[in-house]
């Protein structure tokens, strides 16, 4: 809901949006209903995005992309995005669902890397959900005062729906210090992280290349994924077979999710 209003009260008939091959599908969705032509790159493609970029002459260009995709674990080239924005004078919308309290120093989540003054830069637009490590439900948008002023005037899913509760604040308050001041849990999801990669190496399927904890493991074919993820159920384990339309054909994948409430015992008995 937050992509939802973010984009469709930034652009509109006269617009483009360009969005990475691989963004979540509320991406997607906001960028067919916001009625802006609709423009795909290839996977962190920043070449072809900036050849998009030069031939564009809308009224207002967009960039939309996951910051840590939901599918495959990898990241997006937050540096090399806001720089082509900055040069051809785009928004970057960045949702950060998977990253934000998981990545970076305090658990800041994708733009750790980024300088002070970038992750103030006017061209962004920074969503993240509060309903994964913040461990509620919800979702925020951070971005310039007249942005925010905008979706909240213009933002449908935002003006149209319940307001949180004060209890769901509250709550929220407390996740932000155990996030902020509980570095533990990030240097225990990265111990499991590399423990678990380890382990995994020598298995007949793929394991796609992430450092965050979306560890997918490929096995192509949708039947093989199936009969995985049952053997793993009978177990006791549940690592998910995600299978085509969420995936192309021929990526069918077990998704691994790790938290910091896992172990070293639980992922030696997965692995």
């Amino acid at each position: 809901m937050a992509n939802l209003a973010a984009v469709t009260a930034l652009v509109g008939r006269e617009d483009v949006i360009f969005a990475d091959r691989l963004n979540h599908a509320s991406l997607n969705d906001a960028a067919l209903l916001s009625r802006a032509r609709f423009i795909r790159y290839p996977h962190l493609d920043l070449a072809t995005l900036e050849k998009q970029l030069e031939k564009t002459d809308a009224r207002r260009k967009l960039v939309i992309t996951d910051a840590v995709f939901s599918m495959d674990g990898d990241t997006a080239p937050v540096a090399g995005l806001l720089a082509l924005c900055r040069r051809f004078d785009a928004w970057l919308l960045l949702d950060d669902a998977h990253g934000f309290g998981v990545l970076g120093e305090r658990g800041s989540g994708s733009l750790y890397s980024l300088q002070q003054e970038e992750r103030a830069a006017p061209h962004l637009i920074y969503m993240a959900t509060l309903g994964k490590a913040a461990g509620v439900s919800g979702a925020f948008v951070a971005a310039q005062a007249p942005v925010i002023e905008t979706l909240i005037q213009h933002g449908r899913t935002y003006g149209y729906t319940t307001a949180a509760a004060p209890l769901l604040a509250h709550a929220l308050l407390t996740s932000l210090q155990l996030i902020e001041q509980h570095s533990w849990r990030r240097e225990q999801l990265a111990r499991l992280i590399g423990r678990l990669r380890n382990n995994l190496q020598p298995l007949p399927w793929q394991l796609l290349p992430s450092e965050t904890p979306i560890q997918p493991l490929l096995t192509g074919e949708s039947q093989e994924a199936v009969r995985l993820d049952l053997a793993l159920r009978e177990q006791g384990i549940w690592v998910p077979a995600i299978r085509p339309p969420t995936v192309p054909e021929g990526r069918a994948r077990l998704r691994i999710s790790l938290s910091a409430a896992h172990t070293e015992t639980d992922i030696d008995r997965l692995s």
